[in-house]
């Protein structure tokens, strides 16, 4: 299992072709659309069957992964994945950090029309202007329309999974805090030492660059989104020390975030990078 940092806010695409791809876990939501083949996806420590038309939500920090299987005669399977960070859905974030559907996947059948049309009017924003609050409205519709069919509990409740996937859960939840690897290590009682291997083996970065990924992608979407001053924006994701911040930001973007900030909008950061695909609206 690997953990996936990507730098996009919001990203949506049509991959054609086949796919296999391993366990990971990443802090964003994501949904699977099934448009055509046949996708098999582990979800946690469940492995489901996905049929055309058919749709999987994954929460922050669950493992999945992908095995796309399409026999004779079609060629290729086609899915709509969508990755959506948590902070464009104030409506929605508290609940999908605290709980998760014990059955993830949706039949066709309980998708409501609004999903398919949110879907649709995000495919063309893509092509055309970037408009971030249209954009986490439609992404808004359709979690109204799909968690309500979900059978949600209480994430305490989740069945065991990889050790490696509870502890970027709880850092999910307390990056913005004073953490350390001791304190981490202590809130689920193993050494500090053992911690540390985790971070190398399995989410290949150590503890602290992890902290700084979360904290520097935080600071991203408060500088494009928000007026906030700089110090603000430190403290809010976890920095006392503006100078560190400083310091951090520019090693990952190579400039200041005032500099970020006056060079960028939020269409540049957010905006996902051009897609070749064939869109086709058969359901």
């Amino acid at each position: 299992m690997f953990y996936e940092n990507k730098r996009d806010i919001f990203l949506l695409y049509c991959e054609c072709n086949p796919l296999q791809y391993p366990l990971h876990v990443h802090q964003y939501i994501e949904l699977v659309h099934v448009v055509k083949g046949i996708l098999q996806m582990q979800i946690g420590t469940e492995k489901y069957l996905l049929q055309p038309g058919e749709l999987a939500i994954v929460f922050p920090n669950t493992a999945h992964d992908y095995h796309t299987f399409t026999p004779p005669p079609e060629k290729n399977a086609q899915l709509h994945i969508l990755n959506c960070r948590l902070d464009y859905l104030p409506i929605h974030k508290t609940q999908l950090l605290n709980m998760f559907p014990k059955h993830p996947k949706l039949c066709a059948s309980d998708i409501h029309p609004d999903v398919f049309y949110a879907e649709n009017r995000l495919f063309e924003i893509n092509q055309e202007d970037y408009d971030q609050s249209l954009v986490s409205s439609l992404v808004s519709l359709m979690l109204s329309r799909i968690l309500p069919k979900l059978d949600l509990t209480d994430y305490r409740e989740l069945p065991p999974q990889d050790l490696s996937c509870d502890i970027a859960a709880y850092i999910g939840k307390h990056f913005q805090e004073e953490i350390s690897l001791t304190s981490v290590a202590k809130h689920f009682g193993i050494g500090k030492y053992t911690l540390s291997r985790i971070f190398s083996n399995v989410l290949k970065m150590n503890f602290t660059a992890y902290i700084n990924s979360l904290r520097i992608d935080y600071a991203d979407y408060l500088l494009l989104s928000t007026d906030l001053g700089m110090m603000d924006i430190a403290i809010e994701c976890g920095y006392h020390n503006q100078q560190t911040f400083y310091r951090l930001f520019k090693s990952i973007h190579g400039c200041t975030p005032k500099e970020y900030r006056q060079q960028r909008s939020p269409a540049v950061l957010a905006s996902p990078p051009a897609q070749s695909f064939v869109y086709e609206q058969d359901f």
